[in-house]
């Protein structure tokens, strides 16, 4: 098997890109040295978008499935993404929010018992919940389940977990899916919705250290949609369309703009104009008062260590390490909050597929894996879809750059970008094969459905399913040498 050539790096070119367009003209706000990023359990906040609704389907998860504390739906059939057909193989995303993973467990057991993989049906709600809570997203999928007319792909969090995640972005899983608007189906009184805002916050002010001095709200929301798709390994090994910030962002501006009305209105560091926003000055000063409203990991530095990230930019041993690091980010060097958020991304979507193989029937995993990849095939080659990804962000970000300094990349950003390890994005492709392969190798009979979902698998990653023949005289499948 020929790998791909390596230029099909999933690194959030917003990101990189936006970083280069600094103003320095501007006072840094009058703040307060009091911490900010804390919740208030009184404060109101936004959850969701109120102008999408579906009473529908909230009374069908009312009925149908146990309380939960919180609950919520997204994806393409609840928000509309450009250039997405949807079809009839198309689910629907939920989340629960559970106070208790184990008595929810036991009692959807009881009620739904054939939406779990039979394994663990048989292990029982305690080991579903540790299977749940202490790998990956922190969360477990059972996907393709029809209810009642629906097609479904459930998540179930454990409510601790997912208001550390708000917080502190642990693993910015659901966190980040929280960064968009989403239909709220459910929410019990007693649920701190300022959690929610202080999320919505932490990602604003995130991404105003991204971005120029001028800049829209395509701009805005591009860059915020792209933090937790930062690193995710999907992008890697060609599961997931290419476009997909795009074509969530472009169509949906208004669906954003009420999400963060509250949260733009009362940073003290974005001012909102007729043709956009413009933000303060950044100095080290302002970029200290923004670290205050962002979760603590991101510009951390342990006392007396030298992390990884920071040797990348070249740290003097003879300054405190956190001056220059503030000083980096003031002048657009945001590499280490780039690399943060990348390994936060990247270790929680490398895991969660692994989770859905050992947790989900082997045929819904295909179902599934099959879907993204046409999906994702469907945005174009690996390469060129990249590259068109890439230029479609530099766009908006030309766009934004309106008004700002009016110098081009420099030639350290067009080499990030454009250069990456081969090793690695080999490695996880070598990955990825070696698993799907190791869980469907495996003696099937002609009538099993298993048999067509391995053969359109093998197809997709462009290998010849003629590879697998028939043993002379029985049923069983051999791999022949490729020799």
């Amino acid at each position: 098997m020929v790998m791909a050539p390596c230029t099909c790096t999933f690194r959030s070119s917003s990101l990189i890109l936006s970083a280069r367009y600094l103003s320095r003209h501007v006072a840094s706000p009058a703040t307060s040295s009091a911490p900010l990023h804390q919740s208030s359990p009184g404060a109101k906040a936004p959850t969701s978008t109120s102008s999408l609704a579906n009473p529908a389907l909230a009374k069908l998860i009312r009925h149908r499935f146990p309380r939960s504390e919180y609950c919520f739906a997204y994806g393409s059939k609840i928000l509309h993404q450009q250039d997405h057909v949807i079809g009839s193989d198309t689910m629907t995303d939920v989340i629960f929010v559970v106070k208790d993973s184990t008595a929810w467990h036991r009692e959807n057991l009881e009620r739904n018992p054939d939406h779990y993989f039979m394994p663990l049906r048989l292990l029982g709600a305690g080991v579903i919940s540790l299977v749940q809570e202490k790998f990956g997203g922190k969360c477990l999928f059972n996907p393709y389940v029809e209810v009642n007319g629906y097609l479904l792909k459930y998540g179930v969090i454990s409510k601790a977990d997912l208001l550390s995640d708000l917080e502190h972005w642990d693993t910015l899983y659901i966190a980040g899916r929280l960064h968009k608007p989403v239909l709220l189906l459910h929410r019990e009184p007693s649920f701190p919705t300022s959690y929610i805002k202080l999320n919505l916050r932490s990602a604003l002010h995130t991404a105003l250290l991204l971005l120029p001095e001028r800049f829209d709200d395509t701009a805005l929301f591009t860059v915020i949609s792209n933090l937790s798709y930062h690193g995710d390994i999907r992008f890697y090994v060609r599961a997931e369309n290419v476009n997909k910030v795009r074509n969530i962002v472009t169509p949906n501006i208004p669906h954003f703009r009420e999400l963060y009305r509250h949260v733009i209105t009362e940073s003290p560091f974005l001012e909102e104009t007729d043709y956009g926003y413009v933000q303060r000055a950044k100095t080290v000063k302002r970029t200290s008062d923004i670290e205050r409203y962002l979760p603590r990991k991101l510009l951390y530095i342990p006392e007396g260590k030298i992390s990884f990230r920071s040797r990348r930019m070249a740290f003097d041993r003879n300054e405190d390490p956190k001056d220059q690091l503030l000083r980096k980010t003031a002048a657009g060097d945001t590499r280490f909050l780039e690399e943060v958020l990348r390994k936060t991304v990247m270790m929680t979507s490398f895991v969660q597929p692994l989770k859905g193989i050992l947790t989900t029937p082997p045929t819904k995993s295909l179902r599934y894996a099959i879907s993204k990849f046409r999906k994702a095939r469907g945005s174009g080659s690996a390469t060129s879809g990249t590259a068109t990804r890439m230029k479609e962000e530099f766009r908006v970000l030309e766009a934004a750059k309106k008004g700002s300094d009016g110098s081009g990349m420099d030639v350290e950003t067009e080499r990030r970008i454009a250069t990456r390890s081969s090793s690695r994005v080999s490695a996880l492709y070598l990955m990825f094969m070696v698993v799907s392969l190791g869980v469907f190798m495996m003696e099937f009979s002609d009538e099993n459905p298993i048999k067509s979902k391995v053969m359109e698998s093998l197809a997709l990653f462009g290998i010849d399913p003629s590879i697998i023949s028939k043993k002379s005289g029985g049923n069983s499948k051999v791999l022949k040498s490729s020799d």
